[in-house]
């Protein structure tokens, strides 16, 4: 049946031969299947186009692929305005060519639109820890984001960005200042949809998930396109997107206070507002507990193992400060721990103070009042 809003998928790709079957086969068995498929490859030399022509044909999705030639840099703006450009007029969905999508993710997309017709769409994106089934994380903040009920520029990512045609049309396409490198080329077109009266709808049932994989092109440091994007609109990305994590959208979420899906009872989602399956990664937990922060520093100091402290060194380094109210125990005993573990060079030392960081932790656990480390 013919809708009078098509929704048009369409992805960005370069080698993925191995992963573009799958995101075409999700969308393809999900509640809402795309209307049609555009694919913008950049020169893959892996068979990538003719495995998507195949899986489409498979599933009788109606495809169109533009073939770019390769000429070394990766022209992701060039390549999502080529996308938008061959679309229907109706939705355009983004994603990537390394993504599954969630059984109504589609769905949940166009019922954005179908509602908010100047709007930009968006929702959870999830990592798989291995391969492209079994458990998987959040990554980034978008979790959280999906979950607080207020627009922002700073929600979207380009692997999971909806808007119609007619925005992008208005908005005069992805501005090509920001090709090049990596980071924030979403943000300046939600930016710019938002500062034309656009509302940012952030959805928990539009969520996708991402198939790991080693990066094709190196290092893709951020700070260019941050750079362009601050001296363009007279704005500072990074301290913005911290105090709106910090301020409004983590404390919100981690009090339980969860969006239902645009699509209502039919999408079914755990206690953190996450599908069957996630896991939470410690960021998440420790809203709820310090175990994810004890229990390692209570192995490492059982076992005095090589293993167990890089596995220590490992999270600490990778938690991430914005989670965790600056009240919070959390916070509190997080802030110590990066502190011992980056300062504290000799061995006995660090073993030392991470004693006494274990029982004031373990006091912070049971709900009772920290000893001062003076008194000790």
């Amino acid at each position: 049946m013919k809708r009078d809003l098509p929704i048009t998928l369409a992805m960005v790709s370069y080698n993925k031969h191995d992963t573009i079957d799958l995101s075409i086969e999700s969308a393809a068995k999900g509640s809402m299947r795309p209307d049609f498929l555009v694919i913008s490859d950049d020169g893959s030399s892996d068979g990538t186009t003719e495995v998507a022509e195949r899986t489409a044909a498979k599933f009788g999705i109606p495809c169109r692929i533009i073939h770019n030639l390769r000429v070394g840099r990766f022209r992701l703006q060039t390549m999502r305005n080529t996308v938008v450009a061959n679309a229907l007029n109706g939705v355009v969905f983004i994603s990537d060519s390394d993504c599954i999508f969630g059984e109504h993710c589609v769905e949940s997309h166009w019922e954005i639109h179908r509602q908010h017709p100047f709007a930009i769409g968006t929702g959870p994106r999830y990592e798989y820890l291995e391969g492209n089934s079994g458990p998987f994380k959040a990554t980034f903040q978008t979790l959280e984001y999906a979950h607080f009920p207020a627009g922002h520029y700073c929600t979207p990512v380009g692997a999971n960005f909806s808007f119609r045609k007619t925005t992008w049309k208005r908005l005069g396409g992805f501005d090509r200042a920001y090709e090049g490198a990596y980071g924030m080329d979403e943000f300046q077109f939600s930016l710019s949809a938002e500062s034309a009266g656009a509302v940012c709808v952030s959805d928990p049932g539009a969520y996708l998930f991402h198939i790991p994989h080693d990066t094709l092109f190196g290092s893709r440091g951020a700070w260019r396109n941050i750079g362009v994007f601050n001296d363009t609109y007279g704005r500072n990305h990074i301290e913005e997107e911290r105090v709106f994590v910090e301020d409004r959208s983590v404390p919100w979420y981690v009090r339980g206070m969860r969006k239902r899906p645009i699509l209502g009872d039919r999408v079914e989602l755990d206690e953190w507002g996450a599908p069957a399956g996630f896991v939470p990664p410690p960021d998440i937990e420790l809203a709820r507990s310090l175990r994810p922060l004890v229990a390692p520093v209570e192995r490492y100091l059982e076992t005095r193992g090589a293993e167990d402290l890089v596995a220590l060194k490992h999270l600490v380094a990778g938690l991430d400060w914005r989670r965790h109210g600056h009240t919070t125990p959390a916070h509190v005993k997080f802030g110590e721990l990066h502190h011992l573990m980056n300062d504290y060079k000799d061995l006995q030392d660090l073993e030392n103070r991470l004693k006494w960081w274990l029982d004031n932790a373990r006091v912070l656990a049971r709900g009772e009042a920290p000893q001062p480390e003076h008194t000790r």
